[in-house]
């Protein structure tokens, strides 16, 4: 049988550098991609962490009287991130590159405070921790399925001083912790932990045991 389709002869040399061309093209393209991306996306920050120049502490002071209200919008702190706490609905939508604080849990010394109140750092690790104070364990942030624990005295913000609050305190203790940015879609982040220290259990009635989950679209 005849055809008009003549083969052609393949120029084997010719073929292998266009190969070699749009490889280097995805190389680079995917590096580029890659430099954009800060190498901890969607972690959850180590304590140290200081992005934009904030420490937790610091973070603990501007929420002090947001936390300290129920999450009053109107004490709504004035800070580079999206701040996560519960509200009706527990969703955000946020633009990419947005990094997060988690708010996790906050104590204040109004009166009567639970147990011994701590005036340092080193004493709000016992305190917080403590069994025979708030016995906090299992604190832990998950996010999309990747967990990370809290159960660590650095995440723990302050004491710092509360000169406005709204319910009379001096000072307050905000456990959290900063997010990475998180890829474009939706995304899981889940907050739980057990608080059943003999002070707390005194002072609340009964243990303090929570999960709560919320939901971010990045978009």
């Amino acid at each position: 049988m005849k055809t008009n389709l003549i083969p052609q002869r393949t120029d084997c040399s010719a073929v292998k550098r266009t190969i070699k061309k749009a490889f280097a093209i995805t190389m680079l393209a995917s590096c580029t991609l890659a430099a954009l991306q800060p190498a901890h996306a969607g972690q959850v920050l180590p304590p140290g962490a200081t992005p934009f120049g904030y420490s937790l502490d610091q973070m603990a002071a501007a929420v002090a009287s947001f936390s300290i209200s129920g999450n009053d919008p109107s004490y709504y702190p004035d800070t580079p991130f999206q701040i996560i706490y519960r509200r009706p609905g527990n969703s955000y939508t946020v633009k990419p590159g947005t990094y997060f604080y988690v708010k996790f849990f906050f104590i204040d010394d109004s009166p009567p405070p639970a147990g011994n109140w701590p005036t340092t750092k080193s004493e709000a690790a016992d305190y917080v921790f403590g069994s025979s104070e708030l016995g906090g364990h299992d604190l832990e942030i998950e996010v999309d399925g990747v967990i990370y624990s809290l159960d660590n005295p650095g995440y723990i913000g302050g004491p710092v001083p509360t000169p406005n609050s709204p319910d009379g305190s001096n000072h307050l203790i905000q456990l959290g912790a900063f997010l990475a940015p998180l890829a474009r879609g939706t995304h899981s982040v889940t907050i739980r932990g057990v608080f059943d220290g003999t002070a707390l259990v005194e002072a609340f009635g009964g243990p303090l045991v929570a999960e709560i989950t919320y939901s971010i679209t990045v978009q």
